[in-house]
């Protein structure tokens, strides 16, 4: 929301993007044994196993499209916060909207966009 203030105080257009493909590069090992969550903990450090052409740390040759929502922001000198909630909605309500409408396009028809 920092940056949704800050673009309200410039006047500048903020640009949500989202590239339809990136998830399906690499495939995430699962471990359903704990052991790279213990390696994590002991080292202190995130760790995941992924692959993936050949079994290799190599991404997947696969098409990648990429969805964009631009919103321009009003300048204003000190906005509030309902205002900034208002901007950050609506930019992320863009998002979701375009993303809706390009999925098919993109050959992803059946995904939903879930923003946390």
């Amino acid at each position: 929301r920092g940056l949704m203030s800050l673009c309200m105080e410039e006047g500048a257009t903020v640009l949500a993007a989202w590239f339809f493909g990136t998830t399906d590069m690499l495939t995430v090992v699962q471990d359903p044994f704990g052991i790279m969550e213990y390696a994590s903990r002991k080292m202190q450090a995130g760790m995941m196993g992924f692959y993936g052409r050949w079994g290799l740390p190599v991404p997947r040759r696969i098409p990648v499209s990429l969805c964009v929502a631009p919103y321009k922001c009003t300048k204003v000198d000190n906005p509030t916060k309902e205002e900034v909630e208002k901007v950050h909605a609506a930019n992320y309500g863009g998002l979701r909207r375009v993303y809706d409408e390009q999925k098919i396009y993109a050959g992803y028809p059946d995904r939903t966009l879930h923003i946390s």
